[in-house]
């Protein structure tokens, strides 16, 4: 097992220790899929955050276990539900390659995808899906989504809403019923907001909270264009949940991004939840 995938284990086993948690599903490899629990459990309004849906960008992964534990210090008004890691399988395929998968089905399509992908780039499940590319929102219309079978980014999956994370997680969102859904990503310091046909009602407070989050990060917003698949999307085409995606890191900075980045990165997030809650 790699150092950094040891040391994400270890900082999850860690909060489990003293964090409430729950487990809202398992990745392709049965891995569990855990959120956390913070803030005033009793409010009817809460926020949901998600990072590592792309295998490559685990830096947010450590990133939202610094943020859950600042958080824990703090009297929050409202709940707030974060999931750290959607992707464990693929965190692991980035970190290590395929020879820890003992399913060989599963092992062998991976090993056939890492002879002609990068290893290091791969962004995808244990299936070769790009999760934020799977969900029901205009699928398969993306820009960008041109793989038509397994791969290490770009794949959309055979039909939408197939992967078990995915489902996992929209089972998890429309559970909780969150106010607004952040999901990190890496990278280029920016934010993505809106979409095209976005339910009417996810724009009253959409420019609000934008500039909510452009003041706490520093980041620069930017209107989503040509995309299709994504958790964002889906929140605000198919769930009626006001979302957004942050891209985390320096848009210089290499993937995966090394943890080296993870003071930096944590010190513009440190604040954003609480200064959405205080605002909710």
């Amino acid at each position: 097992m790699s150092e950094d995938y040891k040391l994400l284990c270890k900082e999850l086993e860690n909060l489990r220790g003293n964090t409430e948690y729950f487990v809202f599903g398992y990745s392709e490899l049965n891995e569990p899929l855990y959120a956390f629990v913070l803030g005033n459990k009793d409010s009817k309004k809460s926020i949901l955050v998600q990072g590592t849906i792309h295998a490559r960008e685990y830096i947010n992964s450590f990133v939202l276990i610094e943020i859950i534990k600042h958080l824990k210090t703090l009297s929050l008004p409202h709940k707030v539900v974060i999931v750290p890691l959607l992707n464990p399988d693929g965190v692991r395929i980035c970190l290590e390659g395929c020879e820890f998968i003992k399913n060989e089905s599963y092992k062998d399509l991976v090993k056939n995808i890492l002879k002609t992908f990068p290893q290091k780039m791969y962004k995808a499940n244990a299936r070769g899906v790009d999760l934020n590319t799977n969900f029901d929102a205009n699928w398969g219309r993306g820009k960008s989504n041109i793989k038509l079978a397994p791969a290490g980014e770009n794949f959309i999956g055979f039909k939408p809403n197939s992967e078990s994370e995915v489902l996992a997680l929209i089972n998890l969102t429309k559970t909780l019923a969150p106010k607004i859904t952040l999901s990190y990503h890496s990278k280029g310091n920016v934010i993505y907001y809106g979409y095209a046909g976005q339910l009417e009602n996810t724009l009253k407070d959409q420019t609000k909270f934008l500039n909510i989050i452009k003041k706490s990060t520093g980041y620069t917003g930017i209107y989503t264009m040509d995309s299709a698949g994504g958790y964002k999307d889906y929140c605000l085409l198919k769930l009626g949940i006001l979302g957004y995606t942050i891209e985390t890191g320096a848009d210089y900075l290499t993937h995966p991004i090394g943890l080296e980045s993870l003071e930096e990165i944590f010190k513009s997030n440190k604040n954003l939840i609480l200064d959405i809650l205080k605002e909710l």
